[in-house]
């Protein structure tokens, strides 16, 4: 008998091919990867090898770029915000407890050491204080003079701030019962006031009367913040020295200092006490208030803020570039792949198919471009950080070199948020495919 009739094999294959071509999941990233490694033995119709066309180059560079840039931006910014803190809190502590009219810095009207209220200072957690006593002067040697903070501070000071910046010389001895004159001051207004350690220095005071005050101190110390607001005003001693100076008792001192071991809790800790200290005011008449150390400089945080803006404006920036030159390359790609485009429609892949071949393409694109820029962002904040290359104006900037922060939250969501803002703006490139007609690109094959 005859026999049923037979596909042919080619045949077969085709409707084979062409079921797997509509039908498989991962066929768009395999023709994606392939276009974005070619091997040894991918040649276009001439015979020669392909390989990444210049605006694919560009746009891989140009992403890289501007990651790069971004990194940096935010590396920068949080370095800032870092150091300056770190600086303030370890100069200044994160909150100050004094009468209200001082703002926590300095005033003729000092408070009363009292240990109701050191109780209620040492009840927030993780928190330590002490006494300080402050004073307004003019420092002057043969040549030269300068207005400084003369800040004296008793046997409760931490001085791991200050050692771990000490240049020359030695701590000044506190707290002993012999009043010692020793006095530490910044290296550069040591080298502003041509003096070293163990040299001699006269400080000018005027008292409540308007009378002038002079009195004698020895440099035992040079340190070095690289903050000059710091560097060029704040002088420490033994705080009897400045309660002479105040014609203070003992007893009474301008206000307390508090380090927390966690900075960013300065506002949080001031709002508590200042709740705390109102109490405190109508039970005992404590007059007293406590500052954070962003209320005490307020100029400086100010600043700070407004860098917030100028990265977010940077960002932004680059983030724009960056899809520029992503839009304009995917759509050359899709111009350049134009008769591979035909084939695969004059074959049923679909406009959505086709499309997803080329978001897969700008995926690897961006993800190149990100990896390239990320590397280097890394690589050049890792540099500044260890050699501190680049430097700033101290006047203009308050540190003398360009902070650096390793920030990789920050990092990690700013490059997964321009991978899809990124992915997001392909929709161009992929639209224009559909324009594509199969009969014109394969006309001439």
């Amino acid at each position: 008998m005859r026999q049923g009739w037979k596909e042919p094999q080619d045949v077969k294959f085709g409707c084979v091919a062409k079921k797997r071509l509509l039908c498989s999941m991962g066929l768009a990233f395999d023709i994606a990867r392939r276009l974005a490694r070619p091997g040894r033995s991918d040649t276009n119709r001439q015979g020669k090898r392909t390989r990444r066309s210049v605006m694919e180059r560009v746009a891989v560079w140009a992403t890289a770029v501007s990651v790069a840039v971004v990194m940096i931006t935010l590396s920068v910014v949080a370095g800032f915000k870092h150091d300056l803190r770190a600086v303030l809190t370890g100069a200044a502590a994160s909150v100050s407890v004094t009468s209200p009219q001082s703002r926590g810095v300095i005033s003729r009207i000092g408070i009363d050491i009292d240990e109701r209220l050191e109780r209620l200072l040492l009840s927030q957690p993780d928190v330590c204080i002490s006494r300080f006593t402050s004073k307004e002067g003019v420092i002057k040697n043969d040549d030269n003079m300068a207005g400084t903070l003369l800040k004296g501070v008793d046997t409760l000071y931490d001085w791991s701030f200050f050692a771990d910046r000490l240049t020359a010389g030695r701590l000044p001895r506190i707290g002993g019962q012999t009043r010692t004159k020793d006095l530490l001051l910044s290296e550069d207004m040591a080298r502003r006031m041509d003096i070293g350690v163990d040299s001699r220095v006269e400080m000018i005071f005027v008292d409540d009367n308007g009378e002038v005050r002079r009195d004698r101190f020895a440099v035992s110390g040079l340190y070095s913040t690289g903050v000059e607001m710091i560097d060029a005003a704040v002088l420490l001693t033994d705080m009897r020295n400045v309660q002479r100076l105040c014609d203070w008792p003992q007893e009474h001192i301008t206000g307390y200092e508090i380090w927390c071991d966690d900075p960013y809790r300065a506002v949080s800790v001031a709002d508590s006490l200042n709740e705390a200290l109102t109490e405190l005011y109508l039970d005992e008449g404590i007059d007293a208030e406590a500052f954070s150390i962003e209320a005490i400089y307020p100029e400086i945080f100010g600043w700070l803020a407004t860098h917030d803006v100028n990265a977010a404006v940077m960002i932004a920036i680059m983030i724009v570039v960056a899809l520029l030159n992503m839009t304009t390359a995917m759509l050359i790609l899709v111009l350049e792949r134009s008769r591979m485009i035909g084939e695969l429609r004059a074959m049923g892949m679909t406009n959505f198919a086709v499309g997803r071949v080329f978001f897969w393409r700008a995926a690897f694109i961006a993800l190149s471009g990100t990896a390239r820029g990320a590397v280097a962002g890394i690589v050049i904040c890792a540099l500044q950080y260890s050699t501190g290359l680049v430097t700033l104006p101290s006047d203009g900037y308050f540190l003398t070199q360009v902070p650096v922060a390793f920030c990789w939250g920050a990092w990690g969501a700013s490059l997964a948020g321009a991978m899809l803002v990124i992915m997001a703006a392909m929709a161009l490139p992929a639209a224009f495919v559909s324009r594509i007609s199969p009969a014109e690109t394969i006309r001439y094959i």
